[in-house]
């Protein structure tokens, strides 16, 4: 009898485990904070015939891990959402693409995490460039200022986040939710260079 009952609570526990392992859910309060860094060229009123036709934005994301998993589905969903175009998201970095280009680079976040409190601390940046070129992001990555081109949108952002989240939270559930969060940052300064309300 014991026996059973000793299987029977190892059995819950692993369940238990298994859930907040595997399943996306998050019942939480989160306190995110973000440090930015952000240059843009914004053609104005003529902004680039790409960007005029919302021609589709290829999404490349460099980096490994749950939390660039995660962003392969928030980075198209969000700029679906904002009504500026369709996105591809392509699996090699390239110098130049046949659309309008979003280069995300993650630094492996190391989250805390635990069922009921989870906390990380990590870098995200991202450039966009209208005419598909992604190299002028290596200039500003270490000059940090700004390269303006000829009839080019250009966009280049460094995050450095910040987050404690407490209350019921999966691991998936938190990489989605770091995931969205960030996306919503990026899709913001997008939505300038488109000029989206």
């Amino acid at each position: 009898m014991k026996n059973t009952r000793s299987w029977i609570l190892l059995g819950g526990i692993l369940l238990i485990g298994a859930v907040f392992l595997l399943l996306d859910f998050r019942v939480a309060a989160s306190n995110t904070q973000t440090g930015k860094l952000i240059f843009t060229t914004d053609m104005g009123e003529n902004m680039p015939v790409h960007m005029q036709r919302r021609d589709k934005i290829s999404i490349v994301l460099v980096g490994e891990g749950p939390l660039v998993r995660a962003l392969q589905k928030a980075l198209p969903e969000q700029i679906g959402k904002a009504g500026i175009g369709e996105s591809d998201v392509v699996q090699e970095l390239e110098s130049v693409y046949q659309h309008p280009v979003l280069v995300v680079k993650v630094s492996e976040p190391d989250p805390i995490w635990t069922p009921f409190f989870a906390m990380s601390q990590f870098s995200i940046h991202a450039a966009y460039g209208s005419d598909g070129d992604s190299t002028f992001m290596e200039g500003v990555e270490k000059t940090h200022t700004s390269i303006a081109k000829k009839d080019v949108s250009n966009m280049y952002a460094e995050y450095e986040f910040n987050d404690r989240s407490w209350g019921l939270i999966s691991r998936p559930g938190y990489h989605q939710f770091l995931a969205d969060y960030l996306a919503q940052e990026i899709v913001a300064v997008l939505k300038e260079l488109y000029h989206v309300p």
